[in-house]
């Protein structure tokens, strides 16, 4: 069950990142990566708990929908932007290791190459933040 602390974090990150998207405007925010995000929400008490060794319930499923639909907004993982906008350290490897060791998720091969051509800022046609 999870504490009352981190269902208030993950209502203020969920408050945060609708912001975002409604100051983008309904048109705009209709092809970045805020949507998606929201899937890592129930992931971040794993983030914040250097150690955790189970993902909550919903973070995989979460993280599955990511990846399967819009990879290219791991970007904001990879690049710390999502860090930098909701305010919470996301080291990249505990992400991996999130992703394929304890969901089993096996994440695009050229994620990393992908992320470093765009400089962190996936362009208008694969999402942006």
């Amino acid at each position: 069950m999870a504490s009352s602390r981190s269902k208030a974090t993950t209502a203020a990150v969920c408050c945060l990142l609708l912001l975002l998207a409604a100051a983008a405007g309904a048109e705009a925010a209709a092809t970045t990566c805020v949507s998606s995000l929201l899937e890592l929400s129930p992931c971040l008490p794993y983030f914040k708990d250097g150690a955790a060794a189970a993902a909550p319930e919903g973070c995989c499923a979460g993280l599955r929908s990511i990846v399967d639909g819009e990879a290219v907004c791991l970007c904001h993982i990879v690049n710390h932007t999502l860090e930098r906008a909701i305010g919470v350290d996301i080291p990249v490897d505990r992400a991996f290791t999130l992703l394929r060791d304890v969901c089993g998720i096996s994440p695009p091969q050229d994620i990393l190459v992908t992320c470093a051509n765009n400089k962190g800022k996936p362009t208008a046609t694969t999402g942006s933040f």
